[in-house]
């Protein structure tokens, strides 16, 4: 399944969400060795290679399925590699009910798309902790489609790689200085080694507990290592836009599905002080917007508004919404597409300025801890 290469990420995509926004070509980026130095053209590593380059390994820049070894894989269940079929879309078995986002083809697209509104928002940087040039061994939980772990594995080929997931729907070709385990980060944590750099993405709703997520990751790191979080809470407006929308309704429905399934959505904004409660040192947060649509007037966030649009065009919100409204909420179909159908149009509606807080969060393990 993760071996097709997605249709909609790729250079002619980056282009055509640049015409909508309104934005220069400037803004598409992809000329970053994930560090914050920029390189030229042909220096470039892997940062700029398209979602579908990277999942299907095909990547240019770094000579194509031949400079990838086939997928290690640590299946822990027998049943990591089912999935099961509902209301038209798939879900893993594995640690069943655990993650409410489906794991097939539309939804691995889409982690490529939010991907790459990642890249924009951090100037194309895979991290903003100061790692340094040479990390040896890095974690990445809940990697997903595992496009983060294939780029960092290829800008920083120095090091050795883990990507952890309760899905095994990585790409069968990966550079191979990466691993990727079929793994629950809220099991315990056997890993061998400790960790220069641990890393997470969007998890606002994996765990039941993130705070203890946060104090393994302390544990796992070897000291002077950094632990970094890049995360997205709901959306919410300034000029109090969003009152007596579906769009805000729609919300209101998730935080209530989520709180029953014990993984509530409201977590993100903790993370900064549970990192100081662990122990970590220098912890550093710093916060973006991503639009619902195109109604800013600062231009990358304009950018990152179509891309907003073009993850909601691949079905973002029904990938959300199906899983809890219909299992958690004992919605119909029919009741959930005539909501959804409402939501979109505003969330396209720019005179609801609407926007996605994003935070990112890292500390330090102290060297004497």
């Amino acid at each position: 399944m993760a071996d097709t290469a997605a249709s909609r990420t790729g250079h002619a995509v980056d282009v055509e969400v640049a015409d909508k926004a309104g934005v220069g070509g400037e803004l598409l980026g992809g000329k970053d060795d994930g560090t914050g130095e920029g390189k030229g053209e042909e220096d470039d590593v892997g940062g700029s290679a398209s979602a579908s380059d990277v999942r299907s390994g095909s990547d240019p820049a770094i000579g194509g399925p031949g400079s990838y070894a086939t997928s290690t894989y640590t299946i822990g269940s027998s049943l990591a590699d089912e999935v099961v079929e509902e209301n038209g879309r798939t879900y893993h078995v594995y640690e069943d009910g655990k993650y409410m986002l489906p794991n097939d083809e539309v939804e691995m697209d889409r982690l490529d798309m939010q991907h790459k509104m990642w890249s924009i928002t951090l100037d194309d940087k895979l991290h903003l902790a100061p790692i340094g040039p040479n990390p040896q061994n890095v974690l990445d939980i809940g990697t997903g489609s595992g496009i983060w772990a294939i780029e960092f594995a290829n800008v920083y080929p120095s090091s050795r790689v883990i990507g952890t997931d309760i899905s095994p729907v990585q790409p069968r070709y990966i550079p191979s200085n990466l691993q990727m385990v079929t793994e629950d980060a809220e099991g315990e944590w056997t890993f061998d080694q400790k960790f220069d750099f641990i890393h997470g993405r969007t998890l606002a709703t994996c765990f039941t507990d993130p705070s203890s997520i946060i104090g393994k990751a302390f544990d796992a790191l070897a000291p002077g290592g950094y632990f970094e979080l890049q995360d997205m809470c709901l959306q919410t407006s300034d000029d109090g836009s969003m009152n007596g929308t579906a769009l805000l309704e729609w919300q209101t429905h998730v935080k209530e599905a989520t709180a029953k399934i014990g993984r509530g959505w409201t977590n993100v904004p903790n993370y900064k002080r549970w990192m100081i409660e662990k122990g970590y040192e220098d912890v550093t947060e710093v916060k973006f917007r991503w639009p619902s649509n195109q109604w800013s007037n600062v231009e990358k966030e304009r950018l990152l508004g179509a891309w907003t649009q073009a993850q909601i065009d691949n079905g973002m919100l029904q990938g959300v919404s199906t899983f809890l409204f219909m299992n958690k909420l004992g919605w119909s179909k029919e009741k959930l597409d005539e909501f959804l159908a409402r939501v979109i149009r505003d969330t396209k509606d720019p005179r609801i300025r609407a926007y996605s807080p994003i935070i990112v969060v890292y500390g330090r393990k102290p060297m004497n801890p």
